[in-house]
């Protein structure tokens, strides 16, 4: 089996959006208030998930960036053909 470019780009997409769902939502539902940062979740404390969820939706956005450039001449056929443009 032969993994392409494309094939990784799309797994680590995936794999980087599923982290920073996670950690999203896990800084969401983090208590709030002055003691709150020093509370453990999974061994990792509010600055760590903090820092986990920047890093990882900076490597996404890259790997995004780097999607978007191998497929441009999808991109261009899409907003051509649906908005009418001259892409």
């Amino acid at each position: 089996m032969k993994l392409t470019l494309r094939a990784v780009i799309f797994y680590l997409m995936f794999i980087l959006g599923l982290v920073v769902l996670v950690t999203g939502l896990i800084l969401y539902v983090w208590p709030k208030g002055p003691h709150s940062g020093r509370i453990d979740f999974f061994g990792l404390r509010k600055d760590d998930w903090r820092d986990l969820h920047m890093q990882t939706s900076i490597l996404l956005t890259f790997t995004l960036i780097i999607h978007l450039l191998e497929n441009r001449n999808c991109v261009k056929t899409y907003v051509k053909t649906t908005l009418g443009g001259s892409a």
